[in-house]
């Protein structure tokens, strides 16, 4: 039987996180990005995007959120990080606060990658940065993308998108995904924090069409037992 939920989530959540956040997630060597062509998917309100391309990479980010408007995301976003910050403060004892340090610190990071993000959006009228779109389908051609991400979406929704979604969801990255490229996805776990059920069988299809999978140990914390993330080289 599953454990209850860590965090009572119902629909998918906007997320802002920093690119810091990323960097420690990820394990990320930030100077092997440069002059790459990246996307973040499902990035909701995060800076990640917005800070690579100020270090002169070419990133894009997706979400069906950019069919938003600059003032609804940020309404939104303000919304959402009241709500994380109330349902976290009822459970605060169960989550890892050694990279936050408390609730407090926590929303101020969110607070501060969605002002980021929103100075960044207004002023990509050509959608060209921030591109409305939602997996299975991304509207990418093959192999562009030398760096793909997603965090806190696939595996962590696992009560809301069953198998089929995920194993698609997972071709399409790779689909858009350069030779010798590279996707990575944390955390391994749902809000129950327990590792996604069907991840060695989702492991075993992506290894039939010829990537390579590894997961990684991340020293970043928060849910307790998201102790790894994947890495899938095409």
């Amino acid at each position: 039987m599953n454990k209850k939920e860590l965090y009572a989530q119902s629909g998918v959540a906007m997320t802002c996180r920093s690119f810091k956040e990323y960097e420690e997630m990820f394990e990320l060597d930030v100077a092997s990005l440069a002059k790459k062509s990246i996307l973040d998917i499902a990035a909701g309100a995060s800076s990640f995007t917005s800070e690579l391309n100020q270090r002169g990479c070419n990133a894009i980010a997706a979400d069906p959120l950019y069919r938003l408007s600059t003032e609804e995301i940020y309404i939104l976003g303000e919304e959402e990080m009241r709500i994380a910050s109330q349902k976290l403060s009822k459970n605060e004892n169960l989550f890892v606060w050694d990279y936050y340090q408390d609730l407090e610190n926590h929303e101020q990071i969110r607070k501060k990658s969605l002002f980021q993000f929103i100075a960044s959006y207004k002023n990509d009228n050509s959608k060209t940065m921030y591109v409305p779109a939602n997996l299975p389908r991304l509207p990418f051609e093959k192999d562009v993308f030398s760096s793909v991400f997603c965090n806190h979406f696939l595996f962590l929704y696992e009560a809301q998108f069953d198998y089929t979604f995920h194993l698609k969801a997972m071709k399409e990255l790779i689909r858009v995904t350069q030779r010798d490229g590279s996707i990575y996805i944390y955390p391994l776990v749902g809000f129950n924090d327990e590792v996604y059920s069907h991840l060695k069988e989702l492991i075993q299809e992506v290894e039939k069409n010829g990537a390579s999978v590894e997961m990684i140990e991340t020293a970043f914390r928060f849910l307790p037992s998201a102790t790894h993330f994947l890495k899938i080289t095409k």
